[in-house]
């Protein structure tokens, strides 16, 4: 995981923030917080402003491609959400060497965007009538990403007639990546500024809304009632609280902190398996590095098993050993190891074994070991690990690598190359009744593991150029016949093999047979992301229909028998919205496109990486004289 110079666009935002006002205002800062844009502060604030940020964050924000928000991003935020990045966010660490007055007058000075919650509210009370129509981040426990058309109501069909029904924006927000959970009755979405809402899933309107900690970018999980009703809404934010909300009203049941490590945080879906729910853990310290000052790296990846009840811990796995003292960086200060590979993504559940499959990301930090970039099986009692399957052997990094000179002091002797997997393996059946994983990777790979003989690769394909910018980043699909698997390789990328295959590629599950690529050009000359048709959001498949969101903004869904293109849309515009804020699209990434009771559900923007910025959560539906 990376952040890489001009086209790495992966998994760290370096902006978290929290609705609300930060314990360390002072008093005149909280006089500040509702200005807008910089409006009411004196010539000589702008100027110290100014001189704040050039000094302390234009090294980031207003160099091209270097995984910060751009400067023009920002403005589109809250003072408020800016400040609180800075004085409890992902930006804390950097925010230390502001005084909470200048972090607020920084805040003021640079945002711009509005928090106000408009909206129409929903009468009566949140009531649901049956089973939700899609649960968790992969639409089930395995992971694969299916729906079937009974439930998801989209067919080749009627897909030619699919229309939007209503847009929904994040006020003050620039991104959109929380993978909504459906019912009948409800769309349950988290937001950058944490907030979590339940809309109507007809007319948008606000069933209840929570503000949880920090940012909530992760899939909400659904947990129901000995009737199969929903009762319980579970989810992790960015200082890594796992909650248990009641999804009817939005009340608070529990939470939980999970964090162990000051950077720790959550950017996996938790996985809710009958009474337990089980916590992926990655942390910003692969950005914290870049500082020669900081003692890198001490974070462990792993999962952590909740009580979901009541939220009590029951055990955790880590995916490397505790860290050491090594050596010291050239400018003296001490470094620490084995360290890293975080758990990026929601874990994967083998009921019939007892197990649960993760992914693991890079070692920030030397020495490299024997469990980053790797699936891991773990006994899902215990935590106990059952068997690794690793895939790419001395694998360190972290974001000094990318820096020159002194800067680079915290760079791992390994220097990556950053292959890790961040997309959740997918445990499907074949049709002869036997099992297997499903695993794609950064490196452009993508391997077929026996569970029955720890993870034995059973075959392999290069599907990408891959690199630490390529490849597989955030999720496959298949319904146990074929493995549908999204392609990034956006340029740029180091330990690159082959041509660029940015696009959709389907795959037999049981030979590993290639099927059909479709391969998506650049659209334009410019090496721009409207013109990057690269497929990095995770894909999504029902019966007949592969829908892809990209780069570009673009929503598309193939054929899933040969790639055919059956439908597009451009979600790179501005859109009216069901709450009258401002709602505008952008990128597709990170939360892939979700398939239930005859809606199609997106989200567009995401101001990472050089990315479009963009606040909408999009639900389409086909004419009703269209739906079969």
């Amino acid at each position: 995981m990376l952040v890489n110079p001009g086209w790495q666009k992966r998994r760290i935002d370096m902006m978290t923030h929290r609705p609300q006002t930060s314990i360390f205002m002072s008093a005149a800062a909280v006089l500040l917080a509702g200005c807008s844009g910089g409006s009411g502060l004196s010539s000589a604030d702008r100027d110290r402003a100014a001189g704040l940020f050039k000094d302390n964050c234009a090294a980031c924000h207003d160099a091209a491609g270097s995984g910060a928000p751009t400067r023009a991003a920002l403005e589109m935020r809250t003072p408020a959400a800016i400040a609180n990045a800075l004085n409890t966010g992902l930006m804390r660490d950097q925010g230390k060497a502001l005084t909470p007055a200048d972090r607020q007058l920084l805040a003021t000075w640079l945002g711009g965007g509005s928090a106000t919650l408009a909206g129409p509210r929903c009468k009566g009370s949140l009531a649901f009538a049956g089973a939700p129509l899609w649960n968790r981040w992969g639409n089930g426990l395995t992971n694969s990403r299916y729906q079937p058309a009974s439930v998801g109501g989209i067919t080749p069909a009627n897909i030619g007639k699919l229309e939007l029904k209503w847009a929904f924006a994040h006020p003050g927000n620039t991104r959109a990546r929380s993978q909504p959970a459906v019912t009948r009755e409800a769309i349950f979405t988290g937001s950058p500024d944490g907030r979590v809402y339940a809309l109507d899933t007809k007319s948008g309107c606000i069933w209840w809304t929570f503000d949880a900690d920090a940012e909530v970018r992760v899939a909400p999980t659904i947990g129901v009632d000995a009737d199969g009703r929903p009762d319980r809404l579970y989810f992790g934010d960015f200082s890594a609280n796992a909650y248990a909300l009641d999804a009817r009203t939005g009340a608070l049941v529990w939470k939980h902190a999970v964090r162990d490590h000051p950077a720790g945080m959550i950017t996996g879906s938790p996985t809710l398996d009958g009474d337990r729910l089980y916590v992926p853990m990655s942390s910003i310290e692969i950005v914290n590095a870049a500082d020669p000052a900081y003692e890198c790296c001490t974070f462990r990846g792993g999962v952590t098993a909740l009580d979901a009840r009541t939220g009590a811990p029951l055990w955790r796995m880590y995916s490397v050993d505790p860290p050491k003292t090594t050596t010291r960086n050239a400018t003296g200060v001490q470094n620490y190891g084995p360290s890293g590979a975080p758990v990026w993504s929601p874990p994967t559940v083998d009921a019939k074994r007892g197990l649960i499959y993760v992914g693991t990301g890079e070692n920030y930090a030397s020495p490299a070991g024997d469990r980053s970039d790797a699936i891991i099986a773990i006994d899902h009692k215990t935590g106990a690990i059952r068997w690794v399957r690793q895939m790419r052997k001395q694998d360190a990094w972290n974001a000094a690598c990318l820096r020159t000179g002194e800067s680079r002091a915290n760079c791992p002797v390994e220097d990556g190359p950053d292959l890790d997997f961040g997309a959740p393996p997918i445990l499907t059946t074949m049709a002869d009744g036997r099992n297997i994983i499903l695993a794609g990777q950064k490196s452009g790979m993508v391997y077929a593991l026996d569970p029955d003989d720890d993870g034995r690769i059973l075959w392999q394909q290069r599907a990408g150029a891959g690199g630490f910018n390529g490849g597989v980043h955030w999720g496959m699909a298949s319904d146990g016949r074929t493995l549908y698997v999204g392609i990034a390789d956006t340029p740029g990328n180091k330990a690159a093999t082959g041509p660029r295959r940015p696009g959709v590629h389907a795959f037999d599950v049981a030979r590993g047979t290639p099927l059909w690529s479709r391969i998506e050009p650049f659209t334009c000359a410019e090496r721009a992301f409207k013109c990057e048709t690269a497929i990095s959001a995770p894909v999504t498949l029902t019966d007949g229909i592969v829908f892809a969101g990209a780069h570009n903004g673009l929503l598309r869904a193939y054929a899933s028998g040969d790639g055919a293109l059956l439908w597009s849309f451009d979600t790179r515009r501005d859109f009216p919205t069901i709450n009258g804020v401002k709602g505008f699209g952008g990128s597709i990434d990170s939360a892939g496109p979700v398939v239930a009771g005859g809606m199609l559900i997106v989200n567009s923007g995401y101001d990472k990486f050089g990315e479009i910025p963009g606040n909408v959560l999009l639900v389409f539906g086909p004419a009703k004289d269209e739906m079969k």
